[in-house]
């Protein structure tokens, strides 16, 4: 062999076994991407279905946590001013947290029973909404990572609001993180699991403001436990991303450090996870930027990556998947939402799925109790091709 060849050789071979040392950030989901049919869809004619994260229980079935709400107007019971939680933003005040089962990875689901539904305890952090579920299994243990709120009614702006806004947000500032458990899914459906009392995560008011929501926890390669959440710019700013951890998956969980806090990457709506093989962290999240700085459509999926859980960069494949959904058929639709993803892996670590909150037309529009299923919400579980056994089912 030559010399300069032999050269070009060795160096390619210490770039391979140092990309190998430190992770190499080559994972490419959307290109995974396999089209689905009507079995892969989960939608209610009474409800609207949001969030969504399926886990396979001590029986062998699968079971999707996801956040509903019913349809139509809401009565002024308690609040006057009720008409703003009509229709689809019935979810800041009426969500509940529902599950369904399934004896394949992705569907058909079928209702069985909601678990967590506010309330109305004054006396309580999680009063009203129970939205945002993420189901996770640690240490023998099934923990549901998931949003609540309750009602502030000192909360002043200095934007200049309407009198609805404002209202508004005095429910949505007092979004906080929670956390359920139980040993087995069994636990869950007979209601008896544990509901931590209070809540894991709220505002610092230092580098978070006003909301703490979008949990999403994995293990990380040191043992401890990672939270990835959304919160905001002072005053109704842009949404911005960060970490905390903790020893235990129940917490406590502080401060670790930012993700993203620039307007140009305001996204979100992450799903965290640790790739062990590439020895990095990752994150699905949507896309919530109008100022360029990705090549993608706003609120399409994107993925970004750390190989400390600190120092986070749009991955080299950034685009998860385009605002649409390909059918086994043929037929390609356009969706108006695509949020709320959530990754099913198998039991060796595998990626089976890829489940997403969706809507073809925009859901605010109608709030009637008659929604079409256009106007409609869903979960979609799309199957990816890292699984060759499940490719072979879905065919």
């Amino acid at each position: 062999m030559k010399t300069p060849l032999l050269i070009a050789l060795l160096f390619c071979l210490f770039n391979y076994a140092n990309a190998q040392k430190k992770g190499s950030d080559n994972l490419n989901i959307n290109s995974s991407i396999r089209p689905i049919d009507s079995s892969n869809i989960f939608i209610d004619p009474g409800y609207y279905i949001w969030c969504g994260s399926s886990i396979v229980g001590e029986d062998g079935k699968y079971y999707l946590f996801y956040a509903r709400w019913p349809h139509g107007t809401r009565t002024k019971d308690d609040d006057s001013l009720n008409y703003i939680f009509d229709g689809f933003k019935g979810w800041q005040k009426y969500s509940e947290i529902a599950i369904a089962v399934s004896d394949k990875p992705t569907g058909p689901y079928k209702h069985v029973k909601t678990i967590l539904k506010g309330n109305f305890n004054e006396q309580r952090w999680d009063r009203y909404t129970f939205h945002n579920p993420q189901v996770n299994y640690f240490n023998g243990q099934y923990y549901l990572y998931f949003i609540s709120n309750s009602f502030n009614d000192n909360m002043q702006f200095s934007k200049n609001l309407s009198r609805d806004q404002l209202h508004w947000y005095k429910y949505n500032c007092t979004q906080r993180i929670g956390m359920a458990s139980s040993p087995t899914i069994a636990g869950f459906l007979n209601d008896r699991f544990y509901q931590k009392p209070e809540h894991l995560i709220m505002p610092d008011s230092i580098r978070t403001f006003e909301v703490t929501v979008n949990p999403s926890v994995c293990k990380g390669p040191d043992g401890r436990y990672y939270m990835m959440y959304k919160s905001r710019k002072p005053d109704l700013g842009h949404m911005t991303f960060w970490m905390a951890i903790a020893d235990k998956p129940e917490g406590p969980f502080t401060f670790y450090s930012e993700v993203s806090s620039s307007a140009d990457m305001a996204s979100e709506d992450p799903y965290l996870w640790y790739d062990k093989k590439r020895k990095r962290f990752y994150a699905i999240a949507k896309y919530f930027s109008n100022k360029g700085k990705l090549d993608t459509e706003f609120g399409s999926l994107i993925l970004i990556t750390s190989s400390t859980g600190k120092d986070w960069t749009v991955a080299n494949n950034y685009l998860a998947s385009p605002r649409k959904l390909n059918f086994s058929n043929g037929t390609e639709v356009k969706l108006s939402n695509l949020e709320r993803p959530c990754l099913l892996f198998d039991k060796k670590g595998n990626m089976q799925a890829l489940f997403a909150a969706a809507a073809v037309k925009n859901p605010y529009n109608n709030k009637s109790k008659q929604v079409n299923s256009d106007e409609n919400t869903f979960n979609v579980h799309i199957p990816l091709q890292f699984n060759k056994a499940l490719a072979q089912k879905q065919d």
